[in-house]
């Protein structure tokens, strides 16, 4: 069976049952042992006393080691000490026939992180296997809780992680301006966590007891992102049998999130002015103006000035919305955060997949240090969602990366020179559009399947999206 060193120790690939060493220099309790775990579900390794069990523990990786006190040559708090020294994370526990003899050593090797002492011979059989399961289960939990803990608590704010300068800087400026009414724009790629930041602001405000509602401008036609935010009458339209509430009226009092601002449509952006202007609006259909408490807080991908000069975006708009501009820095220019952004979501996607996945190997988180990161923290947790989902080992290697992030390149490159391949025949058309379809399909496949999260990827518009993918003839279910 081929195997994987892990920290001087062996992993056998695809082991889901944890692992147990019984050392003891009885061969007759050994084998009786054996048995027992065996048939709890335990993988069970043997060794005859203290120094082939440290030789065992030195190549194989185990989860419990369950040692007599005494036997020949290294007994079983030598061996303790031996375990703490070498491989920390092992659960020791001991046993013994003499009760009363051995109380100070163990008491010694209870001070050393001995978790457990069974009485030989075992009263109730269940209850050792019972409580190995237990202290498994325990430490489980304390590994989950030490990685949550230093993912959030400790480089993070308000459920959004990092601990870089550039993070720093949105953290302050969050926390300066999350108490007052004036609206915000956030700016940064697709990816970067702009709604986190919303939310946030909205959790930290004297309005958090209060409705917060998130609207992607992006994602519907123009006359049902009027009717989702204003609200319509009776009869306004064809299906509209009777009133609804908007958005805006539903958010009274709270916080409004308008994402991808910059995809809304000219008549759209004249609409939403009135409504940071003066705070009122009107139902679709309806004759009488409305008024709503909210706080507006926007976000783009678009370059906003840009779009402003081209004649797409009202600059009245613009400045209503650019109060308190916020920028949020791409993942590349966050390198010191990558490494707690994905133990983060190890630890959340472990947790889903039910699986023991511990941590990253040296040589996969240096390659997710090293990519750039096109696709920001989303891409990122498709990555790491992939290789929980691929990996049986116990932490993640560089082979459950996918092959552009262990070579460090865009998954959309093309090494080649389709031109100089072609020559004089090259069809400039016809490469664009396979260009264009390829990256479809792999945004796709890095979303899985999921088509609002692929057009994020490839920073488009929902509408956008589905429109080359029916282009296309792209047909793939969300």
């Amino acid at each position: 069976m081929k195997k994987t060193v892990v920290a001087n120790r062996e992993v056998a690939p695809g082991a889901e049952k944890p692992r147990i060493l019984i050392a003891d220099d009885e061969q007759s309790m050994r084998e009786w042992m054996r048995l027992l775990f065996q048939r709890d579900g335990f993988e069970v390794l043997i060794a005859e006393d203290g120094i082939a069990a440290r030789e065992t523990i030195a190549r194989e990786y185990v989860d419990v080691v369950l040692t007599d006190i005494r036997m020949p040559r290294l007994d079983g708090v030598g061996l303790l000490k031996s375990i703490r020294e070498s491989a920390p994370d092992v659960i020791v526990t001991m046993m013994t026939a003499h009760w009363s003899q051995d109380s100070e050593d163990w008491a010694e090797a209870h001070s050393r992180g001995a978790e457990a002492l069974f009485e030989k011979p075992f009263r109730d059989v269940n209850l050792v296997t019972m409580q190995v399961r237990q202290l498994l289960e325990s430490r489980r939990l304390r590994h989950e809780n030490v990685v949550l803990r230093r993912t959030t608590a400790e480089h993070g704010f308000a459920g959004i992680i990092g601990r870089s300068s550039k993070m720093l800087e949105v953290f302050r400026l969050v926390e300066t301006v999350c108490r007052t009414n004036s609206t915000v724009l956030i700016s940064g790629e697709s990816g970067t966590g702009k709604e986190l930041v919303a939310r946030a602001m909205h959790a930290l405000s004297l309005r958090r007891d209060h409705p917060f509602v998130a609207v992607n401008c992006g994602a519907m036609p123009e006359a049902l992102l009027e009717s989702e935010l204003f609200g319509h009458v009776r009869g306004a339209f064809t299906g509209a049998d009777k009133d609804k509430k908007g958005l805006i009226e539903a958010a009274d009092g709270g916080t409004v999130f308008l994402d991808e601002i910059g995809e809304m449509s000219p008549t759209m952006q004249v609409k939403l002015l009135r409504v940071l202007q003066e705070r009122k609006y009107r139902r679709v259909g309806g004759t009488e103006e409305d008024s709503s408490n909210i706080r507006v807080i926007a976000a783009t991908n678009r370059d906003l000035p840009k779009f402003v000069g081209e004649g797409k975006f009202r600059e009245d708009l613009f400045y209503r919305l650019n109060v308190i501009p916020v920028m949020m820095p791409p993942l590349r220019d966050r390198a010191d955060d990558v490494a707690l952004i994905a133990e983060h979501f190890l630890a959340k996607y472990t947790r889903e997949m039910n699986k023991h996945i511990e941590s990253f190997a040296p040589e996969a988180l240096e390659a997710l240090r090293a990519y750039s990161w096109p696709g920001n923290v989303r891409e990122l947790e498709n990555t790491v969602e992939r290789a929980v989902a691929l990996e049986s080992e116990r932490r993640v290697e560089l082979a459950a990366l996918p092959d552009h992030v262990r070579e460090g390149r865009p998954a959309t490159s093309r090494p080649d020179d389709p031109i100089a391949e072609t020559g004089s025949g090259f069809n400039l058309e016809r490469h664009l559009q396979d260009i264009e379809r390829s990256h479809l399909e792999r945004a796709l496949e890095r979303a899985g399947g999921v088509q609002t999260r692929a057009a994020d990827v490839l920073g488009l518009s929902f509408r956008q999206f589905r429109y080359l993918m029916k282009k296309h003839g792209i047909k793939r279910e969300s």
